[in-house]
């Protein structure tokens, strides 16, 4: 799977504003406004402003970022107060988990408050992952692959991020009831070369034996 061009401009973003969680000795002084980001984005990596701000709007929009919002009082000229936000940016826990792979006490994933006693043959597996009955062997599978990728220091983290791409494009689908198959092909392709590069044989040959079976 090609890299999106922008997907290293949005892991950079990602990762300062993990460093600054990291770092900040207060939990107000976490959040940073546009503008400060823009600045320490061009002067690290020479990003414009306009690819900051569309690329910090696709992180918030997908919940990787989230907005501190803050009201505030501005006085006019005139001696008018009036109520201002202000809007400021830090990582969320979607965001520090994926930096951090996983922790024991992230918050419940939102597939739990999908009612599935609604839906004929699927069911919720591993961290609440939907999937369909007939998948259930191959999201575990995928489940193993995935820490296996994770905790290989054989790929960098451009593959990683390429991985959990291709491994979120086929939990996607095998939660459908009529899955696309040359969609879960062409992200097993790209899959099980990182998967073979990362040392996770034994997983990558089974979910290639069950998708060669199933498809």
């Amino acid at each position: 799977m090609a890299l999106n061009p922008n997907d290293d401009k949005r892991d950079k973003i990602l990762r300062f504003l993990y460093e600054r969680h990291k770092q900040s000795r207060g939990i107000a002084k976490i959040p940073i406004g546009i503008r400060d980001l823009q600045s320490e984005m061009k002067s690290k990596y020479s990003m414009s402003q306009q690819d900051v701000a569309s690329n910090l709007d696709y992180l918030v929009q997908v919940d990787w970022v989230r907005e501190a919002v803050k009201e505030r009082s501005i006085t006019t000229k005139t001696g008018m107060e009036l109520s201002q936000e202000q809007i400021k940016y830090k990582i969320s826990d979607i965001g520090i988990n994926h930096l951090e792979a996983g922790t024991l006490f992230k918050s419940i994933e939102s597939s739990h408050n999908i009612n599935i006693t609604n839906v004929q043959g699927v069911t919720i597996i591993g961290d609440g992952n939907i999937v369909n009955n007939e998948y259930t062997d191959l999201s575990r599978l995928l489940d193993i692959l995935e820490k296996e990728i994770e905790s290989s220091n054989r790929l960098d983290d451009t593959q990683r991020l390429d991985a959990s791409g291709d491994i979120s494009t086929i939990r996607t689908q095998i939660a459908k009831k009529n899955p696309n198959k040359t969609i879960i092909l062409t992200a097993w392709e790209s899959l099980k070369v990182l998967a073979t590069l990362a040392g996770a044989t034994d997983a990558a040959t089974r979910i290639g034996e069950i998708i060669s079976g199933l498809f």
